[in-house]
This record gives structure tokens, C-alpha cells and sequence, in this order.
């Protein structure tokens, strides 16, 4: 790398920091894949815990 001018040099680091942003995205969107899983998955329970209840409550009445 010190043998490289310092425009090769800036044309290297460029390109580690474009590869390393794109990484960096790919890594946001599983994240946020993930995340909407999880948000799905936290309003279906919900959804089961108040039919549950629901159920209980008609069948006292």
C-alpha cells in the first residue's frame, strides 16, 4: 500500500468504504427484516392473549 501513489491509495480507501457501506446496508436491512418480524409477531400474540380474555369474560357472562 505505500508503494502505491496517493491517488491509488485514495482510490483503494474508496473503494474499502464503498464496500464497507454497502455491507453496512445489507446489515440495516436484515435488521429492519427482523424487526418487522418480530413486531408482527408481538401483535399476533397480542391478539391471541385478547381473544383468550374475550373468550373468558363471554363465557362468565
Amino acid at each position: 500500500m505505500s508503494q502505491m501513489s496517493s491517488y491509488e491509495q485514495m482510490q483503494v480507501w474508496r473503494e474499502r468504504r464503498k464496500a464497507g457501506y454497502e455491507r453496512f446496508q445489507q446489515f440495516a436491512a436484515v435488521a429492519n427484516s427482523l424487526n418487522s418480524i418480530k413486531t408482527n409477531e408481538a401483535i399476533g400474540m397480542g391478539n391471541i392473549v385478547s381473544k383468550v380474555a374475550y373468550q373468558r369474560i363471554s363465557k362468565k357472562a
